[in-house]
C-alpha cells in the first residue's frame, strides 16, 4: 500500500495556524495510508469502524478521541454507514510548547510511548462539549488564542484528576457540566435549561440531583456559575459592567447587581476596583 506524508501547509491558507474539518469516511480509499509533519487530534462523532494504525487494527466507536504523533502511520475503514469525525491538525511545535509548560513529566497524550497513540473514550456530554468548542473556533483558524484555549480545555477535561468527582456521591456528568458551563456564556441566557443541555439529561432530573448533592436548587447553582464568570470578567477585562451583565444572560442591570452582591458582598464596581488595583 502506498504511503503518503501529509504536510500541514497543504491544508491551511496564508495566515492560518491550524486546520479543522469534519469528514466522513467509508473505506481506506477515502484517506490513504499516511503520516504527517504535524500533530493531529480526531474524535468520532458518529459511527464505528477500524483504525489501521502502525500495522495494528484497533476498533473505533462514537466518542473515541485519538492524539496522533507525526510519525504514526494510519488510515481508516468503516461499514456502509461510515464514520463521521472531527479532525484538528496543528504545528507540532505547539505540542512541544505545551509539554514544556504544562506536562514536563508526562508520558501521556502526544507523549505516549509505544506502538499506539493516546486514545480515550468520551461520554456523550463531554463529546458534545468538545465538538461545541471546536465549532466555535472554526472561523478563527488564524488565531493562536483559539487554538491554545481549545487545547487547554481538552487537556483539562482528559486529565484523570479532572474526570473524578471531588465527592464520589456527585455523578461525573454533573461535575463535568459545572466545569464546562462557565466556559460557554452563550448558554447563560437559557439559564437552567442551558445547564441541563450540557448534562444531557431532563431538567427535572438535573434539579433533583443538584438538590441532593449540593442542597441547593439548580437555579441557584446556575446563578453562582454565572456570577463566577462575571467576577472573572470584572477582574481581567475592562468590558463595561452593562456588557458583562448582558453576557451573563441578565436583562436587568439592577437584578445583576443584586445577585452579584449576594455572592461577593461587593458591587461589581467595587470588585473590579479591588482586583485590578496595582500592588
Amino acid at each position: 500500500m502506498k504511503i503518503t506524508r501529509f504536510l500541514l501547509r497543504d491544508f491551511i491558507t496564508k495566515g492560518e495556524l491550524f486546520h479543522l474539518a469534519r469528514v466522513k469516511i467509508f473505506s481506506t480509499d477515502d484517506i490513504s495510508l499516511h503520516n504527517h509533519d504535524y500533530a493531529e487530534i480526531f474524535w468520532i462523532e458518529h459511527g464505528n469502524g477500524t483504525h489501521l494504525i502502525n500495522g495494528l487494527n484497533t476498533p473505533l466507536n462514537t466518542g473515541d478521541i485519538i492524539m496522533m504523533r507525526p510519525d504514526d502511520l494510519h488510515t481508516f475503514s468503516s461499514n456502509r454507514q461510515g464514520i463521521t469525525m472531527m479532525n484538528l491538525a496543528f504545528p507540532f511545535k505547539t505540542v512541544q510548547y505545551f509539554k514544556k509548560r504544562y506536562f514536563p513529566e508526562s508520558e501521556d497524550f502526544f507523549w505516549k510511548k509505544g506502538d499506539l497513540p493516546y486514545q480515550a473514550t468520551l461520554d456523550e456530554t463531554i463529546l458534545r462539549s468538545i465538538t461545541h468548542l471546536a465549532e466555535k473556533m472554526w472561523k478563527h483558524q488564524d488565531s493562536a488564542i483559539y487554538l491554545d484555549s481549545f487545547l487547554l480545555s481538552l487537556f483539562k477535561l482528559l486529565l484523570p484528576t479532572e474526570n473524578q468527582p471531588d465527592n464520589q456521591d456527585i455523578p461525573a456528568w454533573l461535575n463535568n457540566a459545572i466545569q464546562l458551563f462557565p466556559a460557554q456564556p452563550d448558554l447563560f441566557r437559557l439559564g437552567a435549561r442551558g445547564f441541563a443541555s450540557i448534562c444531557g439529561r431532563n431538567i427535572d432530573y438535573v434539579n433533583r440531583t443538584v438538590r441532593k448533592c449540593y442542597d441547593k436548587t439548580l437555579s441557584t447553582l446556575v446563578t453562582e456559575l454565572r456570577m463566577q464568570f462575571a467576577a472573572r470578567q470584572l477582574a481581567i477585562t475592562n468590558a463595561p459592567i452593562k456588557s458583562i451583565c448582558h453576557d451573563c444572560g441578565f436583562n436587568n442591570l439592577g437584578h445583576f447587581y443584586k445577585q452579584f452582591q449576594t455572592i461577593y458582598q461587593q458591587t461589581p464596581s467595587q470588585y473590579r476596583e479591588q482586583h485590578q488595583r496595582m500592588s
